[in-house]
């Protein structure tokens, strides 16, 4: 089986948009949780 770096290059590009959004989502997610934090924080002192 020859190798087909069109198949390896799009199998990369899958690769690292999968992980781009899973660390988007991540990063959006832990910004919201710090600023209900502060925000109940704020509100009880």
């Amino acid at each position: 089986m020859k190798a087909d770096p069109l198949k390896d290059f799009l199998v990369v590009a899958a690769v690292s948009t999968l992980s781009y959004l899973f660390v988007r989502n991540y990063m959006k997610r832990k910004k919201a949780e710090k600023q209900m934090k502060d925000f109940i924080h704020f509100q009880l002192f």
